[in-house]
């Protein structure tokens, strides 16, 4: 499901001609016919095709009604002044940080627009920051794989486009509230800054943006499928990167090295002597994961496990299926090795 964000008399962003609703319905447009194009297994759904006004809580259960696998509702972002470049990537989550939450903040005012909007999202005000920090602890089923999803399209942008990756988070944002399948938010770039807007209102600019997103798609799709090859937007393939990698019923395991508040290099002291596996940077409840390896077997991951712990004692081995952590027990009841 594709949700350009705003539509109708809520035009979201504003910078002279240009308007938020009408370049992010360009650039869904863009993204559905490529999607329809390389990936012909996959129908393709919109909240909206035409300029019309449909209500946060609305998109949400048009995507649960229609049953659909994957989320993405579409923005531009905005501030008042010295306006940044980049792009960023949100998943229904507890906020960190004031600038975070300002842009969560101004996503979620259009709720007010809405007829009875304090009865519909159960007495949430979005411009009360204690609604959020009572938000912000619902829990979200899909935050794993949503943000696996965010960090795939972070890694596409940086390829496909010329405007700067700002990272993924997780947010408190009521579009993707109850969504019951993997969702994210994403800000294609400022469209008060000067290089983003260029590239946002041209169409050779968002051609590139579309096909980081159908990129990032197709990644995604590949991964859950375990499948080998990733299908990209001119129509060719390459092989799925080593971390993608799963077997029986795409159980993967790996071995958790740390776990820290911040953002580690991986050069860092913990993470260097395990570089030559391959790290991947896990975000779950604020905190930053490292993970390394991966193996498709129990007696795979066992070997690695007394392999890592000659430099890290207390590496620990997780699982996964389809992205998502799951019990050790589980992972072996279900690749039965």
């Amino acid at each position: 499901m594709i949700d350009p964000g705003h539509g109708g008399n809520k035009p979201g962003c504003v910078y002279g001609q240009y308007k938020e609703k009408d370049i992010v319905l360009t650039v869904s447009k863009k993204l559905g016919a490529l999607i329809e194009k390389n990936l012909p297994d996959v129908k393709v759904l919109y909240t909206r095709t035409t300029d019309v006004d449909i209500d946060l809580a609305v998109r949400g259960k048009m995507a649960n009604d229609a049953g659909a696998d994957l989320f993405i509702s579409i923005h531009v972002d905005a501030v008042e002044k010295n306006a940044p470049s980049g792009s960023v990537v949100l998943v229904m989550g507890e906020s960190h940080g004031e600038r975070n939450l300002d842009v969560t903040m101004r996503e979620n005012s259009v709720i007010v627009y809405e007829d009875d909007y304090t009865a519909k999202y159960e007495g949430f005000t979005p411009d009360d920051p204690e609604s959020y920090i009572i938000f912000s602890l619902m829990q979200y089923a899909h935050q794993e794989q949503s943000m696996l999803f965010a960090n795939m399209i972070q890694d596409h942008y940086k390829k496909s486009t010329p405007i700067p990756v700002l990272g993924a988070r997780n947010q408190p944002v009521l579009v993707l509230w109850r969504t019951a399948m993997p969702s994210v938010l994403v800000e294609l770039g400022f469209l008060p800054n000067d290089h983003d807007r260029k590239i946002l209102t041209s169409d050779s600019g968002q051609d590139q943006i579309a096909a980081a997103l159908f990129n990032a798609i197709s990644e995604y799709k590949s991964k859950v499928e375990n499948r080998s090859q990733i299908v990209l937007v001119d129509g060719g393939t390459v092989p799925a990167p080593s971390g993608v990698s799963s077997g029986a019923a795409g159980v993967v395991y790996r071995i958790q090295v740390c776990s820290s508040q911040r953002k580690l290099g991986h050069n860092g002291s913990v993470l260097k002597p395990h570089k030559d596996l391959g790290i991947t940077e896990r975000e779950v409840d604020g905190l930053y994961k490292y993970d390394v390896g991966s193996c498709s077997t129990y007696a795979e991951a066992a070997k690695l496990q007394e392999q890592v712990r000659k430099h890290t004692p207390d590496a620990f081995m997780v699982a996964f299926r389809n992205g998502v952590q799951i019990p050790v027990s589980e992972a072996r009841s279900i690749t039965g090795k």
